[in-house]
């Protein structure tokens, strides 16, 4: 244990005084609000341009349909096609729409235009959609009573027997914001790792160091002191972003903190990083270079990602077989347990026996990466083949 600390604080020592660290740590918190703050701005210079189309309406009802319309899309009368078609040849209008006599009876109409837009479309389909459903319902000979009886929606109003099962806001958003973490803590320090594997494997660090530690302590620490760094990169952007959120919004983080399910989160979340950890370091020791390392790295990326592919079916039916599935699968567990958590009562059972599975398996796949480790760290020359690595995991003496 004494190896590993040392190993773990000479990483963390090693990246706190590495300039690329340092810029990511406060480069990265800016990119984040630059890509906030850049939709905003483009939503604020990106203002709908002006249109404007001709309707002949043999029906009556362009004064209804106006006053349906944004500001940015005006309606004029037309006497006829002929005359709405030479307004668009001269660039007075951008279109027409064409209302027959027929409309109310076959609900179809044309829009005739020169310029396609979409949004102007979908404004008017919907309008006139709402127009002939109204009309055709007061030809029916119903009052407004009648009309506004027939057509008054169900309102469906959920409550939950013990108060203490009802979905809380507060609570599911700090879940969420909880495995958003969990995730960059995986991405940025499982991305670190393998590079760390490669690289001293590469600079043939690898035989120096082994010769006086264990490969298993090497491993630990190098996960351990990567954990570590993703904590301090955390901490300092929360301690960035948490005033600010206090200072500009009215969300009352305290006491959402107090709702959610804050042990369950941190075990499934530790163990969900250690177990991805390995895996990451692991396969950086059986690469050569990092073209490969880099083709790797996608595929471990596909399985923390897996959970993602369960999300919207747990959350349609937290308690579903599926739910259940994804529940004890430990490749998912970490992500679906919490999430599940969050928006309805799970057994405690349940919970039990996933932290167990997760825990068994967090362990075995640390053995197994550690015997990778142990022999990828030490061969030179060539990437390691699917073969040579299960016969690694055969060797008894790490």
């Amino acid at each position: 244990m004494n190896s590993t600390l040392k190993i773990a604080k000479w990483e963390v020592m090693r990246n706190l005084t590495n300039k690329q660290f340092i810029i990511g740590l406060i480069l990265t918190p800016l990119i984040m609000v630059a890509f906030i703050a850049f939709p905003i701005l483009i939503e604020q210079f990106n203002k709908p341009e002006q249109m404007v189309y001709q309707v002949v309406d043999q029906v009556g009802i362009l004064p209804m349909l106006q006053r349906m319309m944004p500001e940015h899309i005006t309606l004029e009368p037309s006497s006829d096609q002929a005359a709405a078609e030479a307004a668009v040849e001269e660039s007075e209008a951008d279109g027409y729409l064409l209302l027959d006599s027929e409309f109310l009876t076959s609900g179809q109409a044309q829009l005739y235009y020169e310029n396609s837009n979409q949004e102007a479309f979908g404004t008017l389909s919907s309008a006139l959609t709402v127009i002939l459903q109204q009309v055709r319902l007061e030809q029916s000979e119903l009052d407004s009573t009648q009309l506004a009886y027939l057509t008054e929606p169900a309102a469906l109003v959920s409550i939950a027997i013990d108060e203490a099962d009802a979905p809380n806001a507060q609570r599911i958003l700090v879940s969420a914001v909880a495995i958003v973490i969990i995730y960059i803590l995986i991405f940025s320090s499982g991305s670190m790792l393998m590079m760390s594997a490669l690289q001293e494997r590469r600079d043939r660090m690898a035989e120096v160091i082994l010769s006086s530690i264990r490969a298993s302590d090497l491993m630990k620490g190098k996960i351990l002191g990567h954990f570590f760094l993703g904590i301090i990169q955390l901490v300092f952007w929360t301690a960035l972003a948490l005033p600010a959120l206090i200072y500009f919004t009215d969300f009352p983080v305290l006491e959402a903190l107090a709702t959610a399910n804050l042990p369950l989160i941190l075990f499934f979340g530790l163990f969900g990083y250690l177990l991805i950890a390995a895996l990451f370091i692991g396969v950086g020791a059986t690469m050569e270079d990092v073209q490969q390392a880099g083709n790797s790295q996608g595929m471990v990326i596909m399985l923390p990602a897996m959970a993602f592919l369960f999300i919207s079916p747990v959350v349609h039916n937290p308690n579903g077989v599926v739910s259940q599935f994804a529940s004890l699968f430990p490749f998912t567990s970490w992500v679906i347990i919490i999430i599940r958590d969050a928006i309805a009562p799970v057994s405690t059972w349940q919970i039990v026996l996933s932290g167990a599975i997760l825990l068994v398996t967090t362990a075995l796949l640390t053995l197994m990466a550690a015997k990778i480790f142990r022999v990828g760290m030490l061969m030179y020359g060539k990437n390691a083949t699917p073969r040579e690595i299960i016969k690694w995991l055969r060797y008894k003496d790490i």
